[in-house]
């Protein structure tokens, strides 16, 4: 199914690549950035008249490049694209059904997140803003082994791909203070469309929908005349609906109600061309 990502991934060169070839001094900006931090991934479902539950928590290093263009006849007007990529360490996921832990097995993440923005800057004195409406795609990939059920090892694992669709819109804002800023950002997307393929249930494909909250705050500085530097605290939160029963070989299925948070230590350099 993640062969989607390539789709999208060549079509944000694309056009990030035309941006380049359109800038013009001082107007187009390229970032890179990384960062270390962690994971927690919780599922909830009682569709099937069972309370099930699961948790787990996993270190991940995040990294990712931005490009931004800056139109000349509409100065303060701007368009722009981030990508990130998640790679989560292995971790244990437990699972409880009617608050009795019953299920227990590795797990590991990814993700990666596309983001294209058309948006609005400006400044006043020692106060800059911005605000944009963005649109892309997100992908989640979770990797499970190892599996116990109530103390018995069982044979099998599973990857599960979940495909996003979004829109959204957020804003920004920083403080001058001489070379330095302080900086704060909001975020806000629905999923649109969403889709759950998972190899251990593969006659069936769940529909989900959701939203996703990102922020950050730190601080940024002119390091150089055409190079600035940010380092700060990110956070997301992703909540995605529990799916309509389905059906697999004979048995109900369901994908649950999920919430995955990431906090992150990033840092960014950015330069303009």
């Amino acid at each position: 199914m993640f062969s989607i990502k390539k789709t999208v991934f060549v079509s944000f060169v694309y056009v990030f690549t035309l941006m380049a070839g359109q800038s013009h001094a001082g107007n187009f900006g390229v970032g890179v950035h990384g960062g270390y931090g962690i994971i927690t991934y919780e599922e909830e479902a009682s569709a099937l008249g069972i309370d099930a539950e699961s948790e787990s928590t996993m270190n991940t290093v995040l990294f990712g490049i931005s490009g931004e263009y800056s139109f000349r006849k509409l100065k303060n007007f701007f368009t722009a694209i981030v990508t990130d990529w998640t790679v989560g360490t292995e971790d244990r996921e437990t699972w409880t059904f009617n608050d009795v832990q019953a299920r227990s097995g590795d797990i590991d993440m990814s993700g990666q997140f596309y983001d294209l923005r058309f948006g609005y800057k400006n400044s006043h004195e020692r106060i800059y803003y911005r605000m944009h409406i963005s649109g892309g795609w997100d992908g989640l990939t979770f990797k499970r082994k190892v599996l116990v059920w109530r103390g018995i090892p069982i044979s099998g694992n599973s990857t599960e791909e979940i495909s996003l669709w979004r829109v959204g819109a957020g804003t920004g804002m920083g403080y001058k203070l001489g070379n330095w800023a302080l900086d704060g950002r909001i975020a806000y997307s629905y999923h649109i469309k969403g889709r759950v393929d998972n190899s251990a249930l593969s006659d069936v494909t769940f529909k989900t929908s959701g939203t996703c909250l990102d922020g950050g705050v730190g601080a940024a500085a002119q390091i150089a005349d055409s190079t600035g530097f940010y380092f700060g605290i990110s956070y997301s939160l992703f909540r995605l609906d529990e799916s309509d029963i389905e059906n697999s070989r004979g048995r109900p299925v369901i994908y649950p109600a999920s919430r995955t948070q990431i906090v992150v230590g990033v840092f960014n350099l950015t330069h303009w061309f």
